[in-house]
């Protein structure tokens, strides 16, 4: 199926008016697009993405920490519907939840793509307000435009229509409507299954409906205060801490989510890379849960005789009273050292 963030979400509808809530929501620490060296093409691009998390890790910026909300009983049972750019999802498969969400800049338009995961389950919700104007006309002329190949329909939904896409017999793979007013534009995307030899199938269709009936639209949030807190002393660790350093590695790894554990692999690294050098800076900073938050960021390297500058992005979670690199951002990116040499780090 079309990955739903790729869907017509990504379409310029009407007007190029300022962007919606989820630019209000992100800090902006730097060019959003920063200019590469002619040199880095000469390094392989894995090598300033590894050396940004494998060198140091992050600089651990203790707080009190968000309040975690209980349930009605008191017992933490219930918790609050998860909640995209201010648009609440009420129901899910069973087992998927919330895992990520993704402010994107997509032919001019700010959009923010929610992932939903469990098993083998994958949902995504984007979420557009960057066009106050935009109508089911425009939505439809855009289905066209991107998937000229596929089936396109109607369907009633939420007491107005939504444009579906289906590939062949499996059903809706995504449905994109427009509601409120100034407009905001959804698409609901959904897939089940699939490996390296058998592609996923389409979410079943009643899921999917649900899960867009079940969706509650909100104005774009405006930042909490624990958002004002942590976007500073995120970008602060990240500047800090993914510079190169010259401390023992349970220094750096003191800042990596369970990084103790992490010790060997980066004394590996930086056995096999000597003289790597690398700086960060911060350029986009959103907090998608209340201790989770992507990081978007710039690395200027320098190894050996070459050196470039090159995007990159990660995670931050909030854990132990303080903020750190997510473990499986830092062993994803530590892992393409096996493109560095020929041999894994």
């Amino acid at each position: 199926m079309a990955d739903c963030s790729d869907g017509p979400s990504r379409i310029r509808l009407r007007r190029t008016g300022p962007p919606g809530g989820a630019r209000r929501r992100i800090h902006r620490g730097g060019p959003e697009r920063p200019r590469q060296h002619s040199t880095a093409r000469r390094l392989p691009r894995a090598l300033g993405s590894l050396a940004a998390l494998a060198l140091t890790g992050l600089v651990t910026v203790a707080a009190t920490g968000p309040a975690t909300a209980a349930g009605p009983g008191g017992g933490g049972g219930w918790r609050p519907a998860p909640s995209v750019d201010g648009v609440k999802v009420g129901w899910l498969p069973s087992g998927v939840s919330l895992t990520g969400a993704v402010p994107t800049t997509r032919i001019g338009r700010d959009v923010v793509v929610g992932t939903f995961e469990g098993g083998a389950t994958r949902v995504q919700l984007t979420v557009q307000r960057g066009t106050p104007e935009a109508t089911l006309d425009d939505v439809a002329s855009a289905y066209a435009q991107y998937y000229p190949g596929s089936q396109r329909g109607r369907i009633a939904l939420r007491g107005t229509e939504a444009v579906t896409l289906r590939t062949g017999d499996a059903g809706i793979s995504e449905l994109t409507w427009v509601e409120g007013a100034p407009s905001v534009v959804l698409t609901v995307g959904g897939r089940v299954g699939g490996n390296a030899t058998t592609p996923p199938s389409p979410l079943p269709e009643a899921d999917l409906l649900r899960i867009a009936e079940s969706l509650t639209v909100g104005p774009a949030p405006a930042p909490t205060v624990w958002q004002k807190l942590s976007e500073p002393l995120i970008g602060a660790a990240f500047a800090v801490g993914l510079n190169n350093s010259g401390a023992p590695a349970r220094v750096p790894l003191a800042a990596v989510e369970n990084g103790q554990s992490l010790v060997g692999l980066l004394e590996k690294f930086r056995a096999t890379y000597p003289g790597l050098s690398a700086r960060v800076t911060v350029n986009q900073i959103y907090l998608w849960a209340h201790d989770h938050a992507s990081v978007r960021f710039t690395i200027a390297y320098k190894y050996k005789s070459q050196s470039g500058s090159l995007g990159s992005s990660g995670q931050a979670v909030f854990t132990h009273g303080g903020w750190r690199v997510s473990e499986q951002t830092y062993r994803s990116v530590l892992g393409l050292a096996s493109l560095l040499g020929g041999g894994r780090a």
